[in-house]
């Protein structure tokens, strides 16, 4: 009689083998990581798009926040200096008899003292309350602020001691860039000499904002006509 010797590991004829939950293979488990890991590296990428394109949108709502601020604080300064300097000269000598102005010099405002790129003094009775006022623009040389300086003219025709000085702008780029502030035209038939003789300024306002949240940073240009009135 025969006899078969059962080796270890193989079922007998007839015999059914048994997997038990629970206990995976090795390609299962080794398959499983692979996944898991492919699956994070997806998420992290995913992650990192959403999070620069939010930057991206966020740092374009700041941008586009600092150059609203910096348009309406410089369209709220030229719009003064525009309307200032259209008043240069006013009121002139022929508003008043030749006895009066001879008398009380300060009546009378004198169209421009001074005019150069970054630095504009001129008198005008701006207030419509019967008093002259020495206004000066001036550009501090090589920095970003822009004052407005101004002094009672008095009826002797000289300048109160006391004065008033406020910053128009802090992010003035013009002396920075080279650019001027301030251009001008002359009557051809004024014959008083310059800067009497100026007819126009016009204004060239350069601004520019730190970058700060925005990642860059906000800049404008603004541009004004100033004729001034003929009295």
């Amino acid at each position: 009689m025969l006899v078969r010797k059962h080796q270890a590991g193989k079922a007998l004829p007839g015999e059914r083998t048994v997997s038990h939950p629970g206990e995976p293979g090795f390609s299962d488990v080794g398959g499983g990581l692979i996944e898991l890991v492919m699956v994070l590296a997806l998420f992290g990428t995913l992650t990192a798009i959403a999070l620069g394109l939010t930057l991206q949108s966020y740092q374009g709502v700041q941008l586009r926040l600092s150059t609203s601020t910096l348009f309406d604080s410089g369209t709220m300064a030229l719009n003064q200096m525009t309307r200032e300097l259209r008043m240069a000269g006013y009121p002139s000598a022929k508003l008043f008899t030749s006895s009066a102005v001879a008398g009380s010099p300060g009546l009378v405002a004198t169209p421009f003292v001074t005019v150069t790129a970054y630095d504009v003094v001129f008198q005008a009775e701006t207030n419509q309350d019967g008093t002259v006022e020495q206004i000066e623009y001036v550009l501090a040389p090589g920095s970003q602020n822009l004052y407005r300086i101004s002094a009672l003219k008095n009826l002797n025709g000289t300048l109160a001691s006391s004065g008033v000085t406020t910053l128009l702008l802090n992010n003035v780029q013009n002396q920075i860039s080279g650019t001027p502030l301030f251009a001008w035209n002359t009557n051809p038939s004024d014959l008083q000499p310059f800067p009497l003789n100026v007819q126009t300024i016009y204004i060239n306002l350069l601004l520019q904002s730190s970058g700060n949240e925005s990642g860059s940073p906000a800049a404008v240009t603004l541009t004004a006509t100033c004729p001034r009135m003929n009295f």
